[in-house]
Parts: structure tokens; C-alpha cells; sequence
């Protein structure tokens, strides 16, 4: 982007002018802002985790302060009320949800969500609050990815071989869920040779950690194993068993977020199935709040990354974050 460009949206930014876009252009719609890692940015954690989806404490705290001052922040009960047709949401709503269960939504988002008085939801995969294992076998996944031959290396220990025309990006899915249908012991004893780490602290949520959690943040559903359901061998399964977790940790059992944002109209039938109602994806779209919707189209949500889209040397960018956010397609 140009001096200019970059000068112009400063100023359009800092006279109210997007600001004034943004209630006109979205006052009927409802975004959905999604984050999953929060560490301060000196930590170990932070050096190691995976930067696309991970904020800085202090990136986190001025995005909710942006939010905060553009949207009218609504908890899950209220978005379920308005899709019940029972509630209207308000002009310009917005929904701050998380995803996985990460053991940092407690101890790092939840503070600067309470200094805010803002609530939240937790899109919960149900199985992590019983792993044993203090690192998440989904992080180990990434970081063998990312290594030289890590790809190969999977793919030989799964004896799994990339099909005709399949896209890498699938290819991806199908080795994560092959590896979410397998028992945790099973999957330790494929990745621990694979991928060599420290000992570290517990990574994800534990059962005592939920109670934590209350009344600020609303848990839901994120699949049992995070295993990518379009590509799950046994995702009915996958899915009873979430919502059998939900209803024992007293979390919302109707409410469901797809895990990797990957759903096909075969998942959406097989989520209702297993008894949820209200269902989210990952397209980056805002929710239509003027239009009657049917129970089985997935509400669309927005990633948040803290980057050069979002960010400058000063930390998060109103004039960046109003650009990134303020011009989604809206649903029809």
C-alpha cells in the first residue's frame, strides 16, 4: 500500500469516517471474532507456538478495546435467543468465541475478557480435558509439519498415500483425522518418535480448569478429537460423544463450532443428528440478523491474526483491524 493510501486510511479511521461505514454498512449483522492462543510475549510458550493463531496479552487487550468500542458485545445465549427468534441483537453485535481449549484461555484471555466485563464462548474439543499428555497432539502434529521430511514422515507412519487430484490442504485433513480417530495411546506411540520435545506444562484445559471458566465464557463444542469432520471415518461417533462431554461438564450441548472450519452438507446433517442446533463455521462472512435463516446454515466467523494486517510497530492498528473487519461479505 502506498504513503498516501496508508496516510488516507489513518485519517478516515481517526475522524469517525470508517467508524461511521461500519454502523450504516453493518448494523444489521452479527461478527463473529474468533482467537484461540493468547501468551505474553516474552514467554517460552509464545516462542513456540504457532504465530498464525496466537495474540500477544497486550494485541489481545487492544483488539477487545477495538471491539469494545465498534460492536455490542452479546454472549452465546443471546445469538441463540435471536436464532429462536425470541431476542433481536443489537445494532452492529459481535460474538468473541475461542477454539480448542487451551489451558491460556484461562490463565491469559479470561483476565483481560473480565477486566472488560465481556463475555465469550469456548469452542471446546471434548476430549482434551482428559488427555494425559501435557503437550496437545494436534501442536505436535503442526510442529512435525513444519519440519524438513515431516510431511513424509507422517505419511509413512499412517501408511497413508495422497489420492489422485487430492489437494494438500485435504491431504492435511485426512492424516489429522486418521490420527483423531485413534485412541490418545495409539497416537502418542506414532508421533513421540516423530517429534522430540522438552517437558513442558500442561498445554490444554483440564475438567477442574471449566469451573474457571464461569459464568465469563459459554463452553460449546468443537468435536470431541479436533479431528476434521468432513474427513472423519467415524464423525457421527465423534460428534455423539462431544455432545455426551457437553452434557456432563454442563456446557451448551445444542452449540457446535466445526473443527479446521471443515464441514460438508453430509456434516451439517450428522451434527443435527447428534443434536446440534446452532452451528459455526470458519468463513470469513458477517451473519445476516435481518433475515430468517435455516438451522442448518453455519454461521460464518472472522480469524483474527496479529499481523501486518492487523498491526504496526505500536501493536494493534485501529485503522488496520477497521479495514480487516469491517468490509466482510455480508450473508444474503
Amino acid at each position: 500500500m502506498s504513503a498516501a493510501k496508508i496516510i488516507l486510511r489513518k485519517l478516515l479511521y481517526r475522524t469517525g469516517v470508517l467508524g461511521l461505514m461500519h454502523r450504516l454498512r453493518n448494523r444489521h449483522t452479527l461478527t463473529v471474532f474468533m482467537f484461540h492462543r493468547v501468551l505474553p510475549k516474552q514467554s517460552a510458550e509464545y516462542q513456540t507456538a504457532e504465530k498464525e493463531f496466537t495474540f500477544t496479552v497486550e494485541g489481545f487487550g487492544q483488539c477487545l478495546d477495538f471491539i469494545q468500542r465498534h460492536y455490542h458485545v452479546v454472549s452465546q445465549a443471546e445469538v441463540t435467543a435471536h436464532l429462536n427468534g425470541k431476542k433481536h441483537l443489537p445494532a452492529c453485535a459481535g460474538l468473541i468465541t475461542f477454539d480448542d481449549g487451551w489451558r491460556d484461555t484461562l490463565t491469559h484471555a479470561l483476565p483481560e475478557l473480565k477486566k472488560r466485563n465481556l463475555p465469550a464462548v469456548l469452542f471446546l474439543s471434548t476430549e482434551v480435558v482428559d488427555l494425559q499428555a501435557d503437550d496437545w497432539w494436534q501442536d505436535v502434529l503442526v510442529e512435525l509439519l513444519a519440519q524438513e521430511g515431516g510431511l513424509s514422515s507422517i505419511k509413512s507412519a499412517l501408511a497413508i498415500r495422497q489420492l489422485p487430484d487430492e489437494s494438500r490442504s485435504d491431504e492435511l485433513r485426512r492424516i489429522t483425522a486418521t490420527l483423531g480417530a485413534m485412541e490418545e495411546p495409539q497416537r502418542q506411540a506414532i508421533l513421540q518418535p516423530l517429534v522430540s520435545r522438552p517437558p513442558g506444562t500442561r498445554q490444554m484445559l483440564n475438567r477442574a480448569d471449566l469451573e474457571l471458566l464461569r459464568p465469563s465464557i459459554t463452553i460449546a463444542g468443537h468435536g470431541h478429537s479436533h479431528a476434521p469432520l468432513s474427513h472423519h471415518p467415524h464423525a457421527s461417533d465423534d460428534l455423539a460423544a462431544c455432545r455426551a462431554q457437553l452434557q456432563a461438564i454442563g456446557g451448551e450441548d445444542s452449540v457446535l463450532s466445526f473443527p479446521h472450519g471443515a464441514y460438508a452438507p453430509a456434516t451439517l446433517q450428522q451434527a443435527r443428528a447428534a443434536g446440534f442446533r446452532v452451528c459455526y463455521s470458519s468463513d470469513p462472512i458477517l451473519v445476516n440478523t435481518s433475515i430468517s435463516r435455516s438451522t442448518q446454515t453455519p454461521l460464518g466467523r472472522i480469524h483474527i491474526p496479529e499481523n501486518e494486517w492487523t498491526s504496526d510497530a505500536k501493536g494493534i492498528a485501529g485503522e488496520k483491524l477497521a479495514t480487516f473487519l469491517f468490509f466482510r461479505t455480508i450473508e444474503q
